[in-house]
């Protein structure tokens, strides 16, 4: 188990202002995000849920250094607005301090489980050894031990989905980005999902942010935010007491 280290922006690992964002398609700009305000804490799963076409994606994207605002400002662990970062030292902020899992797994196809969580810890600076133990650690917590040098093609997708977890925990981010972690997968698989993010939070002190349109996953948030045509319509934090699937998991 690991503490996160908090930043100057106390409780908060990240906080937005005012995040606008336009898309040009032909002659006209359509607005996806309309000044949103987001933050999320050390320790909490934030579940920001939305339909499609809502903004969610593009809100994570905007938060994580991957898609810059038209406005706004993104202040994350010890950065104060990371936009105004160069864009090598924002990728440099992502790699030290962020995890990401999508919903297309984004795995190498030539490479086994090992060697996709490795060459991550390895661009982290990690030796060999040390990369290949962590990796192993981190893929056995996932229960996927029996499977470290199987490839993508070998596995089940609820299985890629925890290697690009592992992948995703091996670095113990201190912010951990989910964009439709559970969609690919049935409800058995998306329940294993569900639970490692709950535990990243809980037990390694992550700020999880999960963009979601699954009900299902409601249950084992703190919090959940819902987004509308590029604006949060509410923000509800749920509390372990009124929750008894949040009770066990803390």
């Amino acid at each position: 188990m690991t503490t996160a280290t908090h930043g100057k922006h106390g409780d908060f690992a990240i906080e937005a202002k005012g995040l606008v964002k336009r898309f040009k398609t032909g002659r006209t700009h359509i607005e996806v995000l309309k000044g949103v305000d987001f933050d999320a804490r050390h320790g909490d799963l934030t579940m920001v849920m939305g339909p499609s076409g809502s903004g969610k994606s593009t809100l994570i994207a905007a938060l994580s250094g991957l898609l810059k605002p038209d406005a706004g400002r993104v202040d994350a662990l010890d950065v104060d607005n990371l936009w105004k970062l160069s864009s090598g030292r924002i990728d440099k902020f992502r790699l030290d301090h962020c995890g990401f899992i999508f919903q297309g797994f984004n795995l190498f196809p030539a490479l086994s489980a090992l060697q996709q969580v490795t060459t991550v810890l390895k661009y982290q600076g990690l030796s060999g050894d040390n990369a290949r133990r962590q990796a192993t650690a981190a893929l056995e917590e996932v229960g996927l031990g029996p499977r470290l040098h199987q490839r993508p093609s070998a596995l089940s997708g609820g299985e890629k989905q925890r290697v690009a977890i592992a992948r995703a925990l091996a670095k113990n981010p201190q912010i951990l980005f989910a964009d439709e972690p559970t969609s690919a997968l049935d409800g058995e698989n998306g329940q294993v999902v569900i639970r490692l993010l709950r535990r990243a939070a809980t037990e390694h002190g992550a700020a999880v942010i999960c963009v979601t349109h699954d009900p299902r996953l409601e249950a084992w948030a703190d919090r959940v935010i819902h987004i509308e045509d590029g604006r949060i319509l509410d923000d509800q934090r749920r509390t372990p007491e009124a929750n008894p699937m949040l009770a066990s998991a803390h």
